[in-house]
C-alpha cells in the first residue's frame, strides 16, 4: 500500500505545479495582450482570437453546486480546479498482498460538468449531481476482472510418488482455494464513492473453497483399478530378466495425459544391466538372447491396462503365440535402439496413476493404482477367437543315420498358424454391457520336424519299421517368447481407440 501513498503525494505535487504553471502562463498571456494593445496591427488579431475562444472561465459563479461541493463565488476556472481536487480518484482494492488502482469511472461525468460550467452564464444558478448508480455496472465488471486475477482453485491431494524402500505411496498436501466476494466488493466501492471517499483503500473479501479430497481421503480413495497375474517358468535366467523389468516399472507415476513406453522405461535390455540369455525369437528362429522373457511383463501389464479402461497407443503380437496367455492377448516388445515394437498407453484420467509390479516365486502380478475410471461395478476384460487357420507348412526332414534304414521319427509335430480377433468386453455383474473390437493377431505356424534315415546300407535286407509319431517338445520352445533385440519379422498391430466409460457421480 505504501507505493500508492507515494503515487498520491507525487500526483498531488505535480498537480500543484501544473496549476501554478497555468496561472503564471495566464498572467503572462494577459500581460502580452495588454502590452500589445497599442499595436494596431496585432490587436485586431488578438481580439478576434479572444472573441472566438471566449467563455465564462474568468467569470464568478453566482450560484453553483456539484453534489455537496459549493462553488458559489468562484470563477469557473477555480471551480474546475476545486472539482479536480475534490473528486481526485485513487480508489484502490487490495487482497492483502496485491493492490490494484481502479480505473477512474467518475472522470467522464466531471468533464461533462466542467463543460456545462464553461458554457452556462455565471449569473445563472447551477446544480449538478454525480450519478453514482451509473458506476455500478463498471464496478461489477472490475470486480469480475479482479476475481480472475485473485481467485485460486482448491488443490486436491493426489498421488505423488512411491517409496520403494518402505513400499508406501506418498501423497501431496491439499490446499484451500478462495473466491472473491464480488457482490460485497461492489457494495464497498459504491459506499465509498457515495460517501465521497474517492481515495479509499478497500480490502477485498474472499470465501474459502475447500478441496474435494484431503490427504487422508486420498489415501483411502486411491485403489487398485486394474490387475493381472501370469505364471512364469522355472528358467532361472528368464526369471532374472523378468525381475529386472519388473523393478524398472514398479512404482512409476504417470501424470494425467502422460504416455507410458515400456521400452523407454526399461531401457536397453543388455548384459551390462544384468539381463541373462534366455529363449527368444529372432526373425522366427528360437535363440538364446539377453532379455528373453520380458515380453511376459509387457503382456501382464497390457491386461492391467485393459482392465482399467485405458486404451493402448501401441501394442504388437508375437510372431509365435506364447504359452503364458491366451492367443490374441499378448503384447510383444523389442528394444532395437528404441525403434523396436513397444507397449504404450496414455493416462487419460485427470489424476496421477501408479504402476505396481512384483515377481513372487513364479507369480508375476502387475497392478495399476489410481482413482476409478470406469462406472462403479463395470469390469473390462479381453475375449479372443480364432478367425482362421493358416496353411500348414511343409515338414522339415533331418537325416539321422542312427535310425534303421527307411524309418522316420517325428521329432516335433509342429503347429498350424492362425489369425485371432480380440474384443474388449464390458460387464456389469454377469451381464455383458457391450463388446468392442480390440485388435487382430496373426501367429506363424511351425513346420513338423521329422528325423529319417534314407541311406541304403550295402547288405541291408531287413524290412523297414513303422514310422514313429510321438512328438518331443523342449521347455525352451514351450515357454519361449520375443525378448530384447527381436523385431525383424514380428507382426505389428496397432490397437484401435476405445472410449473410456466415465464413472458415475
Amino acid at each position: 500500500m505504501g507505493k500508492y501513498r507515494e503515487i498520491r503525494k507525487r500526483r498531488k505535487r505535480n498537480r500543484n505545479i501544473a496549476v501554478g504553471v497555468l496561472f503564471i502562463a495566464a498572467l503572462s498571456a494577459g500581460g502580452y495582450l495588454y502590452s500589445r494593445a497599442s499595436s494596431n496591427s496585432l490587436q485586431p488579431v488578438r481580439e478576434t482570437e479572444k472573441a472566438t475562444t471566449a467563455d465564462f472561465t474568468d467569470k464568478i459563479l453566482s450560484s453553483a453546486r456539484v453534489g455537496q461541493t459549493d462553488l458559489t463565488g468562484l470563477t469557473v476556472k477555480e471551480a474546475e480546479e476545486t472539482l479536480m481536487e475534490r473528486y481526485q480518484w485513487e480508489l484502490i482494492v487490495s487482497d492483502g498482498k496485491d493492490s490494484v488502482l481502479l480505473d477512474n469511472l467518475i472522470e467522464p461525468q466531471l468533464q461533462a460538468i466542467k463543460k456545462q460550467l464553461e458554457e452556462t452564464p455565471p449569473d445563472q444558478a447551477q446544480q449538478y449531481e454525480i450519478d453514482y448508480e451509473a458506476l455500478r455496472e463498471p464496478f461489477i465488471s472490475q470486480a469480475a476482472s479482479l476475481a480472475e486475477r485473485w481467485n485460486k482453485s482448491a488443490v486436491n491431494s493426489e498421488l505423488e510418488s512411491f517409496n520403494k524402500t518402505t513400499g508406501a505411496f506418498v501423497y501431496t498436501n491439499e490446499q484451500n482455494g478462495r473466491a472473491l466476494d464480488q457482490e460485497k466488493l461492489v457494495e464497498q466501492l459504491m459506499d465509498a464513492v457515495k460517501s465521497g471517499n474517492y481515495q479509499a483503500e478497500i480490502m477485498a473479501g474472499f470465501t474459502v473453497t475447500p478441496p474435494k479430497r484431503t490427504q487422508t481421503q486420498a489415501k483411502e480413495q486411491y485403489e487398485v483399478i486394474g490387475t493381472f497375474t501370469t505364471t512364469t517358468t522355472d528358467n532361472k535366467n528368464r526369471n532374472q530378466n523378468i525381475h529386472l523389468a519388473v523393478d524398472s516399472i514398479n512404482g512409476l507415476i504417470l501424470k494425467p495425459g502422460e504416455e507410458f513406453s515400456f521400452n523407454n522405461t526399461t531401457g536397453n535390455r543388455t548384459k551390462e544391466k544384468g539381463y541373462q540369455p534366455a529363449g527368444a525369437y529372432r526373425n522366427g528362429v528360437l535363440i538364446e538372447e539377453p532379455g528373453g522373457g520380458v515380453c511376459q511383463v509387457s503382456t501382464t501389464l497390457y491386461h492391467a491396462i485393459i482392465e482399467v479402461g485405458f486404451k493402448t497407443t501401441e501394442r504388437n503380437a508375437h510372431s509365435f503365440a506364447p504359452s503364458y496367455v491366451e492367443k490374441g492377448q499378448d503384447a510383444m516388445v523389442s528394444f532395437d535402439g528404441y525403434a523396436g515394437p513397444d507397449l504404450k498407453f496414455v493416462n487419460t484420467s485427470n489424476q496421477p496413476l501408479a504402476i505396481r509390479a512384483a515377481l513372487d516365486g513364479k507369480s508375476l502380478k502387475i497392478s495399476l493404482v489410481g482413482l476409478p475410471v470406469l462406472e462403479d461395478g463395470v469390469k473390462v476384460s479381453i475375449r479372443s477367437e480364432k478367425i482362421r487357420d493358416l496353411e500348414p507348412l511343409e515338414p522339415v526332414y533331418e537325416e539321422n543315420p542312427a535310425l534303421p534304414y527307411g524309418t522316420e521319427k517325428v521329432v516335433d509335430k509342429g503347429t498350424i498358424g492362425g489369425v485371432y480377433k480380440s474384443y474388449r468386453v464390458y460387464k456389469k455383474g454377469d451381464t455383458v454391457i457391450k463388446e468392442e473390437p480390440l485388435h487382430n493377431s496373426t501367429y506363424k505356424g511351425k513346420p513338423a520336424v521329422i528325423s529319417r534315415n534314407t541311406t541304403v546300407p550295402p547288405a541291408e535286407t531287413e524290412s523297414q519299421t513303422p514310422i514313429e509319431t510321438q512328438p518331443q517338445t523342449t521347455e525352451a520352445q514351450e515357454n519361449s517368447e520375443t525378448g530384447h533385440g527381436v523385431g525383424g519379422s514380428e507382426t505389428t498391430v496397432q490397437e484401435t481407440d476405445i472410449p473410456v466409460v466415465p464413472k458415475a457421480e
